[in-house]
């Protein structure tokens, strides 16, 4: 038989991990990018023209919406984090 090349048979290497607020962090970054996409169907939708109806719906999908998911990121982040675990409580 020919001799073969041996694979290596180390330890396997880990994928790096994401911290907490990088995770929430990239959520926002793809939700925030959905709703620019949402937006400009949305435009042209309203027959594309910026009127009274067009900036209303650019305001619900930017404020309401994004500024509201943003709000309730950063409060599961902060529940996440101190809350959630707190210092000294055993598991049973």
């Amino acid at each position: 038989m020919q001799n073969q090349p041996q694979k290596s048979q180390g330890p396997k290497m880990a994928q790096p991990q994401l911290t907490k607020l990088q995770e929430y962090f990239y959520a926002n970054l793809l939700f925030w990018g959905f709703l620019l996409a949402v937006a400009i169907i949305s435009f042209f939708t309203c027959g594309g023209v910026w009127d009274d109806v067009t900036s209303g719906v650019m305001e619900f999908i930017f404020v309401i919406m994004g500024g509201g998911f943003t709000l309730v990121s950063v409060l599961d982040y902060c529940y996440e984090t101190y809350l959630a675990n707190p210092v000294g409580v055993e598991k049973k």
